[in-house]
């Protein structure tokens, strides 16, 4: 997902950060291993695309490949079709950036919404990191395991034959 320029589609340009009544739910997610946080549906870059949903927080950690992101299911009480943002900083002791579009989101909805996820984060997201960490390890794990009987196969094949 690209940013206006560098970052995250469509229109996720406006820095609400700094606002004071964001602060708690910043300071609640700061200790997250989480570079990037999405959340709702925004058109992307190309205008008639759209990216993101309301059904899932797509959070991104800071160590390793930007690509490699989580998603949280959020229950259906603490959805909202109203609010789309994303937060983004450099690193874990960076301050975040919330970015929204003003003219599609409201604060007050913003505000809400980052009220009821930011807990919720907490709570789910270090858990379904180690899973994702797990996974790619035991992907990777049986792919080098496949590779190595695969070589193994077509060495005792080839040495099968008497000369």
């Amino acid at each position: 997902m690209l940013l206006n320029g560098g970052g995250m589609g469509g229109g996720l340009h406006s820095d609400v950060g700094g606002n004071p009544e964001l602060a708690p739910f910043q300071a609640q997610l700061q200790a997250l291993n989480a570079c990037i946080i999405e959340y709702g549906a925004r058109r992307g870059v190309a205008r008639h695309r759209w990216l993101g949903s309301s059904k899932y927080v797509s959070v991104s950690h800071c160590d390793g490949p930007s690509a490699s992101s989580v998603s949280i299911s959020v229950p259906e009480e603490l959805q909202s079709r109203k609010v789309a943002f994303a937060m983004k900083r450099s690193s874990r002791s960076a301050a975040w950036k919330v970015l929204v579009d003003k003219e599609e989101t409201s604060f007050p909805d913003l505000k809400q919404s980052l009220q009821q996820l930011a807990p919720l984060l907490v709570e789910k997201y270090p858990e379904e990191l180690a899973n994702a960490v797990q996974r790619r390890a035991d992907s990777e794990r049986a792919q080098q395991e496949y590779k190595d009987a695969e070589r193994s196969r077509k060495e005792a094949a080839k040495n099968s034959y008497t000369e």
